[in-house]
Parts: C-alpha cells; structure tokens; sequence
C-alpha cells in the first residue's frame, strides 16, 4: 500500500464516512425486502417419471417493483463493508500503548442507530427519484454530523461483529487522558492495551 494511501486511510473524515456508511445494509436490506413482490419459480419438465413425478417447480429469485435501485442498493452495501472491511484492517497499523484507568460501556445507546432505520417503515417509493434525492441528503447530513460532532453513530455492524464503544479514561506515557473508545473486546480497569487515535474525541483498540 503507498504511503499516501495509507495517510488517506488514517484521515479522519475518511474513517468517520467509512463508518457510518458500513453501518447502512441492514437499512437497505429493509428497504430491498419491502421492495419484494413475489417469487420467480421455474418448472422443469422430466422426460420420464421420477419418484412419481413429472416435474419439479422450485424459486429461482425474486420480483422487485425497482430493480434497477435494488441492485445499486446492493452494490453500495457491498463496496460500504468493504470499505470498513479495509480500513479497520489497516487503521491501528503502529498502535500507541495505554493503560486503561476506567471504562463504561456506550453500546447500550442504541437510539443512535435506530434514527436512520425509522425511515424504512415510511411510506418511501424507490421509484420516486424525489424520495431517492430525500433519501441522499437525509444521510448526508447525518454522516456529516456524525463526523463533525462528538455524537458516535452506533454501527451495527459493528456491533454483530462484537465491538463495542467505550468511555475511556487511560494514561499514556504516564499522562491521564479521555477519549471514546471502539474496541473488539470487552475494556476494563488496568488492561493495558494498544490503540490508535482517530481525532480529537474517540481511538480504536487493536484486537
């Protein structure tokens, strides 16, 4: 990976939209689903009887109002995990040492990502480039504020994968410091552990 790439990926405002972004397929499975009609079956006709049979009809996939935006759907969900895939693979790449003084868990906060996802059980039509347009800025503006601002949006992604947000207060270098942590593992008092910063109000922990 080049140098720049790597700066690239450390970026703040790179992180905060990979992350919030990597938490949005479940919302878009939601919106996928209600965009489901029915089935498509295929029927295949046996030459002769098998088992009492003489054909067999089973799903081969499903019937969508807007298949063209389902797919899209799909396909930035797909690049989004990705995405977080990578950059929390590469983020804590030369981790500082801390000792964690106190921790209290914030993964119970869950009304951070249950806002978004309210949005899915409207009345939204995909086909209605107005309602795609509204769908746009509506997360634009909560990605901007997620990164701009001291308010986490709770991935729950994320989450399924077990990490956690923790408030933190550790020492580094022998100086008392806080920061909002997002570990894989569960943080208590006097772990030592190593972690990168991501700005000025929240690190990652290495696994």
């Amino acid at each position: 990976m080049s140098n720049l790439l790597r700066f690239t990926l450390r970026e703040n405002s790179t992180f905060g939209c990979c992350y919030f972004s990597g938490g949005l397929p479940p919302l878009f499975l939601i919106m996928i689903i209600k965009d489901i009609t029915g089935l498509n079956w295929y029927t295949h006709q046996f030459n002769s009887a098998m088992l009492g049979l003489h054909k067999i009809t089973f799903p081969i996939g499903f019937s969508m109002t807007n298949s063209s935006v389902v797919w899209g759907l799909v396909i930035v969900s797909v690049i989004s995990l990705l995405m977080l895939w990578y950059v929390l693979k590469n983020i804590t790449s030369n981790p500082f040492d801390i000792t964690i003084t106190k921790a209290k868990s914030r993964s119970s906060e869950v009304v951070n990502y249950t806002i978004p996802y309210m949005i899915s059980f409207v009345a939204f039509d995909l086909s209605k480039w107005q309602d795609l347009l509204s769908l746009i800025i509506f997360l634009g503006i909560l990605c901007l504020l997620s990164i701009r601002s001291q308010s986490i949006f709770i991935n729950p992604i994320l989450a399924a994968l077990g990490y956690g947000l923790y408030d933190c207060s550790y020492t580094e270098n022998g100086r008392a410091k806080e920061c909002v942590m997002l570990s894989p593992k569960d943080l208590t008092t006097n772990d030592l552990v190593e972690y990168k910063k991501l700005n000025n109000y929240m690190g990652i922990i290495k696994d």
